[in-house]
């Protein structure tokens, strides 16, 4: 199997388990309760600056996954997977990591450089599986 699919399923992964951090500032601030209902939001008190953070972290990763995901795929079914494709899969992968901690921990420089490592890592996978080696 192509290393760029393991590094799509371990982003999958992330991107499966990214909710948690969110979850538990909710649990923390609203309770086991709040979280197995409806979760209606009126009258709720803010969750902390560190799970508000973990919520725009996770969506942060929500909007960027699909753009990963096609890129990846089309790298390797257009046959066109190189050692700099399977570098780019997992420089997502990593930089995606450090996005949601240094998110979540306020840190801005390493979250903007993250985030743009990885955008740029989807670009290249995505112009990899377009143009070719």
């Amino acid at each position: 199997m192509h290393f760029e699919l393991y590094m799509l399923a371990a982003a999958t992964l992330l991107a499966l388990l990214a909710f948690f951090p969110a979850s538990v500032a909710k649990h923390r601030t609203h309770g086991t309760g709040w979280l197995m209902s409806n979760r209606e939001t009126a009258g709720l008190a803010p969750l902390p600056a560190w799970g508000r953070r973990a919520e725009r972290a996770h969506a942060n990763l929500k909007e960027n996954f699909p753009a990963f995901v096609a890129a990846v795929l089309l790298v390797v079914l257009s046959g066109h997977t190189t050692t700099g494709t399977a570098v780019a899969s997992a420089v997502f992968v990593a930089a995606r990591l450090v996005h949601m901690t240094a998110y979540i921990g306020g840190v801005f420089w390493p979250r903007t450089t993250a985030w743009a490592i990885g955008w740029g890592s989807t670009i290249y996978l995505l112009a990899a599986g377009v143009f070719g080696h």
